[in-house]
């Protein structure tokens, strides 16, 4: 699957972003959150997609991994730069640590 995010922007609410990505060669436009929680004095951030997010990465799950992880970076103002190419080769960088 050819994924490429364009674009990840901070909607009105806090933590919820408007993302959009390019599946092939269609646009989809994802919305996602981040909620912060504290667990064992440790703040743990959850990110999530709408249904549509869900949907199409169910059978891509590292796919959707990747995407999250922009999404938390941008909730963190973690600098990186756009587009960035997505891919299932990312499974070999999860594995290593595994």
């Amino acid at each position: 699957m050819n994924v490429k995010v364009l674009s990840i922007e901070p909607r009105k609410e806090t933590g919820t972003f408007d993302v959009l990505v390019l599946i092939g060669t269609e646009e989809h436009k994802f919305t996602m959150t981040v909620d912060s929680h504290l667990v064992a004095n440790q703040e743990i951030q959850v990110t999530n997609g709408d249904r549509h997010f869900s949907e199409t990465f169910k059978f891509y799950q590292m796919i959707a991994l990747k995407i999250s992880k922009l999404v938390s970076k941008v909730y963190n103002n973690q600098a990186f730069e756009l587009p960035v190419d997505v891919d299932e080769s990312y499974y070999k960088e999860i594995a290593a640590y595994v």
